[in-house]
């Protein structure tokens, strides 16, 4: 997706879904808050709790270092100011990474250079990393790539930790990446293949995913 385009993606959601995914962002975000008493607020959530009557509150830092406190049934519009860091949640996974500042590149000849080169760590035994079945055109998905061989890794060093996991692993040989919406791992005549939307963004608990899925399968 196009850098210039990316707000066609966002969908609407309610100021609490907001303020939710700006709280579990790790990196802040400035937004602004409007109330019904028409106080408008800018600075960034430090906090966000429900208590055991359903109430809401949030705890707010400005941007003059006042320190905030209101619930969020006062909240008429939530306003993200910097929407670059937010386009995963803003778009609920259409688009797959956080568009950065920097001229962040990797074409389709070098993600394959470096697949070439870096599939040796999933096993000596392995003999074509293939990504051919996925779009490789966005930026995005190439980057998704890494991220799942990154994640497959690391998944494969953890059932390979004991004997029986090194010798399930090495009657796999070959391992194929293709577009799927629903994740799926299939292991046929040694060839493991990963069905993946590779276009949205991966699940944070992906190598819990492959784990879990590899296990029932090798």
């Amino acid at each position: 997706m196009e850098k210039i385009s990316y707000y066609k993606a966002f969908v609407a959601q309610t100021p609490e879904e907001i303020l939710r995914s700006v709280f579990k962002k790790e990196e802040a975000v400035l937004i602004a808050i409007s109330l019904n008493n028409g106080t408008y607020l800018e600075g960034i959530i430090l906090d966000l709790k429900e208590d055991h009557n359903h109430n809401k509150s949030v705890c707010m830092l400005s941007q003059n270092e006042d320190v905030l406190f209101f619930n969020t049934h006062s909240i008429v519009s939530v306003i993200v100011k910097q929407p670059k860091k937010m386009v995963v949640e803003l778009s609920k996974g259409a688009i797959s990474r956080p568009i950065s500042s920097e001229n962040e590149n990797l074409t389709v000849l070098q993600l394959k250079r470096w697949l070439q080169s870096e599939k040796s760590l999933l096993g000596n035994q392995i003999k074509e990393f293939n990504v051919d079945k996925l779009p490789l055109g966005e930026l995005n998905n190439r980057l998704n790539i890494k991220d799942v061989f990154t994640a497959l890794k690391s998944t494969v060093d953890e059932i390979t930790k004991d004997i029986l996991g090194k010798e399930a692993w090495q009657g796999i040989d070959r391992i194929v990446l293709q577009q799927e919406n629903k994740l799926g791992v299939d292991n046929q005549s040694g060839v493991l293949t990963i069905s993946i939307a590779i276009d949205k963004a991966l699940p944070e608990n992906l190598l819990n995913i492959l784990e879990e899925k590899l296990l029932q399968i090798l």
